[in-house]
């Protein structure tokens, strides 16, 4: 059990280190008409489960790779939020996005293929969206 829980602490570390992440003020800043109050759009956006965050060290950060140039949510977000269904930790989903998975794959050479994280193949919305309802919900990399 100890095992696990080390294993499960040390992939949500790399999955942080490794990533590009916002806060909710951030996003804010960065919209074009940012709204007063510095939690929106994004505590909005992620209570229609547009966009997800997750907690790490007493904060809360949603990953870049859910919005588009100007800080929109990509509409593939929801679609695959949809498909993945829901899930008590969000760790478990952004460790998901961000490692890759057989599911979803990139042809290499003529005969071999190689597994693409969901997060490297949002433009692929059907294959990630397959992936997503296939998913085991496993949480060590």
């Amino acid at each position: 059990m100890q095992k696990e829980i080390f294993g499960q602490m040390a992939t949500v570390t790399k999955v942080f280190e490794e990533g590009d992440w916002l806060t909710a003020e951030d996003i804010n800043k960065l919209q074009k008409n940012p709204p007063t109050k510095n939690s929106l759009p994004a505590s909005h956006w992620k209570r229609q489960r547009r966009i997800f965050s997750v907690s790490y060290d007493g904060k809360e950060y949603y990953p870049r790779y859910q919005f588009d140039s100007m800080y929109q949510p990509l509409s593939i977000i929801g679609d695959i939020l949809k498909a993945y269904g829901e899930c008590a930790d969000t760790w478990s989903l952004a460790i998901w996005f961000h490692f890759p998975n057989g599911w979803i794959a990139k042809q290499v050479g003529d005969d071999d293929a190689m597994p693409v994280a969901p997060r490297d193949a949002l433009d692929r919305g059907s294959d990630v969206i397959k992936a997503a309802r296939s998913q085991s919900g496993t949480y060590i990399a």
